[in-house]
């Protein structure tokens, strides 16, 4: 808070100000916080396959239960040992398949290093016995 000589009063617009500010949580106990701006996407790959369909556990019904532009869960698997740049592609918490591997590097360094991504359905078909899904990749931010 602002201070006032001893015999300098604080006139009402700024004390409705500094009280305002107090009632939204930005300034108290000499600090000061600043509100994050709203969250906002950046899209990283307007279509990106999904790879490994085929070996997902019941890929039939997870397809049959997602939505068009369905939310798509990116985890990182750094352990695994096909790949230790592996990021995995969930619908709902089942395993759908990966990001291609030769996409996947920036993206998991983007993951390392604290940064949350995400995915939304764009397209999918069936093609004999294999899903041909695609993605969009976004970074939130």
């Amino acid at each position: 808070m602002m201070a006032y000589p001893a015999t300098a009063q604080p006139d009402t617009g700024t004390l409705t100000t500094i009280t305002q500010a107090q009632q939204l949580g930005l300034v108290g106990a000499s600090t000061l916080s600043v509100p994050m701006p709203f969250e906002s996407r950046i899209v990283l790959f307007e279509s990106i396959r999904v790879a490994g369909t085929s070996h997902a556990p019941d890929i039939d019904a997870t397809m049959c239960q997602m939505s068009d532009e369905a939310r798509l869960e990116l985890v990182r698997e750094p352990d695994n040992q096909a790949d230790g740049w592996a990021i995995r592609v969930e619908h709902g918490g089942k395993k759908i398949g990966y990001v291609p591997a030769d996409k996947n590097e920036v993206l998991a360094r983007l993951m390392d290093g604290g940064k949350a991504l995400g995915g939304e359905h764009v397209s999918r078909e069936l093609r004999g016995t294999w899903w041909n899904v695609h993605m969009e990749v976004y970074l939130i931010d």
